[in-house]
């Protein structure tokens, strides 16, 4: 997971476009990330239906808990590939890299087998998405520790349109409320780690 133009990007560009190059996509994507989390509770609150809003707001931590470990490995993995990528340690890279794709997949297994324990339409849709949201967001950190900031944007994005796009289809277009934006939640990750799984094999 080596990109050569980053390199450049990082080794040789003067200092004030390599931090902008970096942070701007990086605020975008954080930005991406605070609509994401409003619109699920948007469109089911288009329903008028309390209850549905209220199970919205109880999925929450579940999702809170699995970004917590997708940052635990992805902000942890990132500074260490910085690290190995000043000391020019392409071989460091590619295990720290495997190293946070593997333990993102098992924990987000984990977290899927415990929650299919539970009988609720939503939790299991949110089960099924598991290790798509801990790997899609732990591989954006390592994404942008590689100096590829615009294109972890673009991952961001990708799940976050599909998102929206989807929220009112299920929710309202479907009439399946609540376990709809579960659902779209679910397709916007699969998308968001598709395309960071086709930047490791075919740019990175």
């Amino acid at each position: 997971m080596y990109n050569l133009d980053n390199d450049t990007l990082l080794g040789k560009a003067p200092i004030p476009r390599a931090v902008a190059a970096m942070a701007i996509p990086s605020v975008i994507s954080s930005l991406v990330t605070v609509v994401y989390n409003m619109a699920d509770t948007f469109f089911v609150g288009q329903t008028g239906d309390a209850l549905q809003v209220a199970a919205v707001s109880l999925t929450n931590p579940i999702f809170i808990l699995l970004m917590a470990f997708a940052n635990m490995f992805g902000m942890g993995g990132s500074a260490m590939i910085s690290v190995a990528l000043g000391e020019n340690n392409h071989q460091s890279v590619k295990k720290i890299s495997s190293f946070i794709s593997w333990a993102s997949l098992v924990v987000g297994a984990a977290f899927a087998a415990v929650l299919l324990c539970f009988t609720a339409p939503i939790t299991v849709y949110i089960a099924f998405g598991a290790p798509f949201v801990i790997w899609s967001a732990a591989a954006s950190f390592v994404v942008r520790a590689e100096g590829a900031s615009k294109e972890a944007m673009i991952g961001s994005m990708i799940g976050t349109i599909a998102n929206i796009v989807l929220d009112p289809v299920f929710v309202s277009g479907l009439g399946q409320g609540a376990a709809g934006a579960a659902i779209a939640t679910t397709i916007g990750n699969m998308l968001a780690a598709l395309y960071y799984l086709w930047y490791f094999l075919k740019k990175s």
